[in-house]
């Protein structure tokens, strides 16, 4: 036992008791659950209760003694002493780490020191009763010694300690993952009824034909027994045909479970980002979604194929093939049945690595996939700014580290299948070598051997293919974990209950608004503000002011911290959600062109909607030389996100596809911003009879816009600062007349020049 330095304070962390000045190698700080003792499962109590207790009083003692082993940490000195800090509740200890040099050298020195005290008792103990004595001592601690170990190391394949580098949470996801899958399967009842007689017909045959082996060799073989020649051609028939029917009819069914499986989840996570409210959906990038629909539900397929596969069929085969070789030789097939627990051992180890290796690089490849996405998508910005180099290094560094990852699982995964192929192949040797013995003594006989060795391969293979089917199902558990947690988004938006009375009238009030992105920051605070129906109101705000996130409450892609939005006197969030969003239809400014012809475009939300109304709303948004421009008109192929457009043409589109929605409140969020002011006005006088019969807000910077309406609401801060007209506001709101600066001195000196023009004309 280590002599403690006493010390007359109660320790203030749990790392006070160790002494780093007495360790003579490098020290570190580590997770207690990282820490694997080989000899912990039998150290004596009572030493143990002393270190604990001398702890708990403020001993000192030097860092635990430890081996670096990969990412876990084997003790090499201080057995007892970390026994004692786990009783003590410790989650972190400090540890010293040892060379491989010190640690040879340590074995070196206790292998003389135990060597010399085994010899020096061998000698004296022919006529030394005490040596004698100290000699059965050295045996039984010995024998005690690896006791421990073999005690020791079922706890920690049980425990997930040496075998599993995740911690304890994470076992128990991998686990609680792996069961939903099972239970994702067992949904497709009818596919794994079938799967199931498919594969035990396809195992029996393969039974059946290796026992028709061995009467053939003990049979017609030796004696040229044609009558038992024919009666084993006609069993081999009937069993190929079961084994060929089995193969085709299993094979077919996997794959068919397969799919329907891989559909049904990734059209889960689908239909679940589309409820999600928008603030969860973007917690994630693009790219990270779509590798995540795409490359981890692809993965699953594996666990399907593999697992139904290798778990029933092959399972079925070794269950078998071990019966009958109890049933020919039960020594023989004991040899096999010890490769088992062993391979259970190797598999125990490796998983846990390619699991987390696994997981790493699908997190990688979502980073890759997020990357290629924002690239491709500011192509533009990235040519015009020459970052080509930079960008293209960007890329390769997330792809290096994905190879990483996948070289890093790719390695454990052949540690692992090699581990298994060496302990199998050991096993088959050692029933040849035995096998052969026994045929030479007389007792079996060469078809029984025969038989044997081909069972026992039928035994050895799915022990070896599990291994495989280990690490697969290791990569499927990771990748289903990022599916999971798609489909298990909890902000799914909340539906209200009620009906907006028919037809709506379109009243607006906001009542004590307050609106936070974060606890210090206050988009919109105590905003009041009534809209009468039908009524056309001008917002104006500084960048960052709060209008979007006006426009955003009002169809409840996010919900106000305290205060309420009515609509004809109803809360919005009472309201169900297909009502609102029918009867508040908001024009961003950025709005999203899909693929597809203009028409489907125009008429995108509204399917009931006519060719005639189309067209009719397109005339009213100033699309008609547009139009007549395209080579198909209504028919012309736009391409993904409107590449081939304007962001005046893009935003032309999108306000004929609301005038198509027809909506009873319209919201234009700067939605004619990329348009130049005299199609905006050619385009508000077409609409000006189509807007006085709706509720209009309108946010803009742009002074030409906002002056053509009677109202208009200055926000600052998040606050009402000003409402009347523009007159009015440039008169008496000094936060509107900061604002359009620049754009009212223009309008002030033209005036004047023009003004001045006029007298000169009628002094002449």
């Amino acid at each position: 036992m280590s002599r403690p330095e006493q010390s007359p304070r109660v320790p203030r962390s749990e790392l006070d008791c160790f002494d780093t000045s007495r360790a003579e190698g490098h020290t570190v700080e580590a997770p207690i659950e990282r820490v694997i003792d080989l000899l912990g499962a039998t150290h004596a109590p009572e030493v143990i209760a002393e270190y604990r207790d001398a702890m708990d009083r403020g001993a000192v003692y030097p860092p635990i003694g430890v081996f670096r082993l990969g990412g876990r940490y084997i003790v090499t000195d201080g057995h007892k002493r970390l026994s004692a800090c786990k009783q003590r509740g410790m989650r972190r200890v400090m540890l010293e780490l040892w060379t491989v040099r010190r640690l040879l050298s340590d074995l070196w020195r206790q292998t003389v020191r135990s060597t010399t005290r085994l010899a020096s008792a061998l000698v004296h103990s022919t006529h030394d009763p005490a040596s004698r004595k100290r000699l059965h001592r050295i045996y039984w601690d010995t024998v005690l010694h690896w006791k421990r170990l073999f005690v020791t190391l079922p706890t920690l394949v049980r425990s997930g300690g040496s075998k599993n580098p995740l911690s304890s949470a994470e076992s128990e996801s991998a686990r609680a993952t792996t069961i939903r899958l099972v239970k994702e399967c067992v949904r497709f009842r009818g596919h794994l009824v079938l799967i199931f007689i498919a594969l035990a017909a396809l195992a029996l045959a393969q039974l059946e034909l290796t026992w028709i082996a061995k009467l053939w060799t003990d049979g017609p073989l030796k004696t040229g027994n044609q009558r038992q020649m024919a009666e084993l051609v006609r069993h081999v028939i009937e069993a190929a045909i079961v084994l060929v029917s089995g193969l085709f009819t299993s094979r077919y069914l996997l794959q068919s479970l397969n799919q329907h499986l891989v559909q049904e989840l990734r059209d889960r996570a689908q239909a679940h980002l589309l409820e999600v409210e928008l603030s969860a959906a973007r917690r994630f990038q693009v790219g990270e979604l779509m590798s995540r629909l795409f490359n981890d539900a692809g993965s699953l397929s594996q666990f399907v194929r593999e697992i139904l596969r290798r778990g029933i069929g092959e399972t079925i085969v070794l269950v078998g093939a071990l019966v009958i070789l109890f049933r020919l030789d039960w020594r023989l097939a004991t040899i096999i049945a010890v490769a088992g627990p062993i391979v259970g051992m190797v598999l125990a180890y490796c998983g846990g690595y390619i699991r987390r290796r696994s997981h790493q690089a699908q997190e990688e490849v979502g980073r890759l996939s997020a990357s290629l996405s924002e690239q491709l998508s500011g192509l533009t910005t990235i040519k015009t700014f020459q970052t080509e180099a930079v960008e293209r290094e960007r890329f390769a560094a997330n792809d290096s580290e994905y190879r990483h990852h996948v070289m890093r699982s790719e390695l454990w995964m052949a540690t692992m299948t090699t581990g298994v192929w060496a302990i199998t192949t050991l096993a088959l040797l050692g029933v040849v070598i035995y096998g052969t013995n026994q045929i030479a003594i007389g007792r079996q006989t060469p078809g029984a051997l025969l038989a044997f060795c081909l069972y026992a391969v039928q035994t050895v293979e799915p022990l070896r293919r599990l291994s495989e089917v280990h690490g697969l199902m290791q990569r499927a558990v990771a990748a289903a974990v990022r599916v999971f947690e798609i489909i298990d988004l909890p902000a799914v938006e909340r539906e209200g209950r009620l009906a907006l009375p028919a037809p709506p009238a379109g009243a607006l009030r906001f009542d004590r608004l307050c609106f936070r992105y974060t606890a210090d920051h206050a988009v919109l605070e105590d905003f009041d503000l009534n809209i009468a129906p039908r009524e056309t109101v001008g917002v104006v705000a500084a960048s960052g002011g709060g209008k979007s996130t006006l426009a955003s409450l009002m169809v409840r892609f996010a919900d106000p911290v305290s205060g309420r939005i009515l609509l004809d006197g109803i809360d919005v969030r009472e309201l169900r959600l297909a009502e609102l969003r029918r009867a508040v239809c908001v024009m961003e400014q950025m709005p999203f062109v899909f693929t597809g012809t203009l028409f489907e475009n125009i008429r995108y939300g509204s399917p009931t909607a006519t060719r005639e109304e189309v067209r009719a709303a397109a005339s009213r948004a100033g699309l008609d030389q547009f139009m007549a421009a395209l080579p198909a008109g209504l028919e012309s192929y736009l391409t993904e996100s409107g590449r081939n457009l304007s962001g005046g043409q893009q935003q032309r589109i999108a306000l004929a596809r609301a005038i198509v929605r027809d909506p009873m409140i319209v919201v234009l969020d700067e939605a004619t911003s990329a348009i130049d002011s005299e199609t905006e006005e050619e385009i508000f006088s077409v609409l000006e009879p189509w807007l006085a019969r709706r509720t209009v807000l309108l946010m803009t910077h742009r002074l030409s816009t906002v002056i053509r309406f009677p109202r208009v609401i200055v926000l600052d801060q998040g606050r009402i600062v000003g409402d009347g007209s523009v007159a009015q506001l440039l008169e008496s709101c000094p936060v509107f007349k900061r604002l359009f600066a620049e754009q009212v001195s223009p309008l002030r000196r033209t005036s004047r020049t023009t003004a001045t023009a006029s007298r000169g004309r009628q002094t002449l």
